[in-house]
């Protein structure tokens, strides 16, 4: 009786969330290492492929009680200003289960080369389901318009501005459409009205010029410094607008302990204060969260748990403003046949700069014939058209890719050539024209 009691409180708090249009969005304590989880414009700024679970079980012990499982994958694409983010959400609360599955586009625009601002978009679908278990009136009217597993729109909006000095600033859209759960049929509401719920959040994560770490390789201890290192103590404060639920404002701090463990705290206004733990293990890394039980749930001792699972995929991805561009000599309509080393340019090694031409050089041979015949190869690309000259204090053929008497320029096509191309032992010769 009393199990019967307890699910007939929950449907009857369910049915109330029905007709109020309930808060939808879950809390989370792991945004200040995911926060891709609320604003759709972080995903890829970390510049590494990566893939997340979260799990967070709020006041464990109350029946019904809110439970949210989160699946996240992220990745930035190389020299380009865009990122992909899929997420796929299962949020249960009382008798109600929402699923959402968004898809994600971000862009980067670049004000300089350190201070940036970000733009996210999601879009995707959410279906909702109302467990009927224990329920003896089938025929009650909410219930005679609910489809069980309903499709319904999704989408959100969120952007982020980025300074130099580590300070973030971003704001997002959760909820464009309004969720609606008494729907007869599939994609049936389209209530746009994305303020019903906001979402500010500001951090503080400075990063450092140099890190050096210990670490032990081959039995020998060695002194490393880390690409990308940030101070130990990071800050983060995030604000949260519910058209039914009214403000929600929470600050969260974490000190890095080395490389691999961290520790941290957070307190939320008018709820409580949460403790949080991470460990990095190579590439994956764990945090934990628990908030003990607030005076909103006085009984109840076990609080909320969460946990979360970061995995990183491959290398960082290079996220620079623009793409090199690869500056080739130009192009011919064919190419002409050449018999002799008399018909191609010759010079000498030189070591002074002053007066001199550069040649950037993919590669050199000791016949001219083979030199010829990958000038002969490369006449079709599309993107590099190559030359040759002959360096008679060396005598060697060198094929190369362009020429110029600036030395800065001569560096840059030397980069672009190795980063573009399938040449990667790309070298400068400098000869006295």
């Amino acid at each position: 009786m009393d199990h019967f009691f307890c699910r007939l409180s929950i449907f009857l708090l369910t049915i109330c969330a029905l007709t109020g249009h309930a808060q939808e969005i879950p809390v989370y304590n792991h945004y200040y290492t995911n926060p891709y989880l609320f604003n759709p414009s972080e995903a890829g700024t970390d510049a590494f492929m990566s893939v997340s679970l979260n799990h967070r079980q709020q006041w464990r012990g109350i029946e019904g009680a809110p439970v949210v499982s989160t699946l996240s994958f992220q990745t930035p694409f190389d020299y380009k200003k865009w990122a992909l983010g899929v997420n796929v959400r299962n949020f249960q609360r009382g008798l109600i289960t929402t699923t959402d599955f968004m898809a994600t586009y971000a862009y980067t625009v670049y004000l300089t080369k350190e201070a940036t601002v970000h733009f996210g978009l999601s879009a995707g679908v959410t279906s909702n389901s109302l467990d009927l278990e224990d329920i003896e009136d089938l025929d009650d009217p909410v219930l005679s318009d609910f489809a069980n597993n309903n499709m319904q729109p999704a989408a959100n909006f969120g952007m982020k501005i980025k300074s130099p000095t580590g300070f973030n600033l971003g704001f997002a859209l959760p909820r464009l459409f309004r969720p609606n759960f008494i729907n007869a049929q599939d994609f049936e509401s389209y209530d746009f009205s994305p303020l019903d719920e906001v979402v500010v959040m500001g951090y503080f994560k400075r990063k450092m010029d140099k890190k050096i770490v210990t670490r032990r390789r081959g039995g020998i201890n060695r002194r490393v410094a880390l690409e990308d290192a940030y101070a130990p103590l990071q800050i983060y404060g995030i604000y949260r607008y519910s058209a039914l639920t009214g403000n929600q404002a929470e600050v969260l701090a974490t000190l890095h302990i080395g490389e691999s463990i961290w520790v941290g705290g957070a307190y939320r206004f008018n709820y409580g204060p949460s403790g949080l733990f991470g460990l990095n293990i190579g590439a994956m890394s764990f945090s934990y969260a628990y908030e003990p039980a607030s005076n909103q749930v006085t009984g109840f001792e076990q609080g909320t748990h969460e946990v979360q699972l970061k995995i990183r995929i491959g290398e960082k991805k290079k996220l620079e403003k623009t793409k090199p561009i690869l500056r080739t000599i130009v192009k011919k309509e064919t190419h002409e046949a050449r018999f002799s080393k008399d018909d191609v340019q010759t010079g000498g090694d030189q070591e002074l700069e002053g007066g001199k031409m550069f040649y950037v050089v993919i590669k050199e041979y000791r016949d001219f014939n083979s030199a010829d015949d990958l000038v002969r190869r490369l006449k079709d690309a599309e993107d590099l058209t190559t030359d040759i000259f002959y360096n008679k204090n060396s005598r060697r053929y060198y094929v190369y890719t362009y020429k110029t008497t600036s030395s800065k320029e001569a560096n840059k096509e030397k980069k672009a050539v190795a980063e573009l191309t399938k040449f990667k032992s790309v070298k400068i010769i400098i000869v006295d024209e």
